[in-house]
């Protein structure tokens, strides 16, 4: 099946600024080096705003690429890393139009994937809950995901109530280390023993390891790619397994 996912431009409001910008500088160079005649003032500002219009061009392209392709490629090897049996249920925190929320679901067979987010329009283009089922629709695993509106600082969900908890480019957004910290607690509340969460982020990646470690998880850095020229890292933490009830064991060394 053809798909026809859209999952949006991060950042819309700077993109459309860094294009507004390149062509009025760019429209600026060429009317000063059109006009009949030349000055050397005028040719070296004309320059300056080309060169700049160049730049501006450059951001964009960056942030298009980011959004659209490179994305996609961190996506798929967080998701890879997960090693998803099928069976779990997992959170996208911060999920936006399902980039990270879908690529899971098409791993699940009987599990289930829940996606939650603010729905800042600031952060993603479009993004709402109807193009997020609308993405789903399309990629053919509707049945699999459910989207809910809430603040992943207070996350809506009981405790350990999901085997996989998954954010990418989300929490450097929060704007408070206190917060971000707070995120990451909830993420480890709602987490089952033995459960897993995936972590990409531009910034503060340090911290969310220091935190993720504090708490007793396993945490390993499987990665680091280059988002909006930005070196970002990718974060795999494992949470303990339930230890075994006493009356289990002794059950077990009565049938040995």
């Amino acid at each position: 099946m053809t798909s026809h996912a859209h999952y949006g431009v991060d950042a819309p409001g700077v993109f459309r600024a860094n294009l507004v910008l390149a062509c009025l500088l760019g429209s600026a160079a060429i009317a000063g080096l059109a006009w009949p005649v030349l000055n050397p003032v005028l040719v070296w500002l004309s320059a300056g705003a080309a060169v700049l219009a160049a730049l501006f061009l450059f951001l964009a392209a960056v942030m298009l690429w980011s959004s659209l392709v490179g994305k996609k490629r961190v996506r798929d090897r967080l998701v890879a890393a997960l090693d998803l049996s099928g069976r779990e249920r997992v959170l996208d925190a911060g999920c936006g139009r399902g980039l990270a929320l879908i690529a899971c679901a098409r791993k699940l067979v009987t599990g289930k994937a829940v996606g939650i987010d603010l729905w800042a329009g600031k952060d993603l283009s479009n993004n709402n809950p109807e193009a997020t089922l609308a993405n789903a629709a399309a990629e053919g695993v509707a049945d699999r995901i459910e989207v809910k509106s809430g603040d992943i600082t207070s996350l809506p969900f009981p405790d350990a109530s999901f085997d996989v908890v998954v954010s990418m480019t989300v929490i450097h957004n929060i704007p408070s280390r206190e917060l971000r910290d707070r995120a990451l607690r909830e993420f480890m509340r709602v987490l089952k023993p033995g459960g897993r969460i995936a972590i990409f982020d531009l910034l503060h990646t340090s911290r969310y390891a220091e935190v993720l470690r504090g708490a007793g998880l396993t945490v390993w850095d499987i990665g680091h790619d280059r988002l909006w020229l930005l070196s970002g890292r990718t974060l795999i933490a494992q949470s303990k397994a339930a230890p075994v009830p006493a009356d289990t064991k002794e059950c077990e060394l009565v049938h040995q």
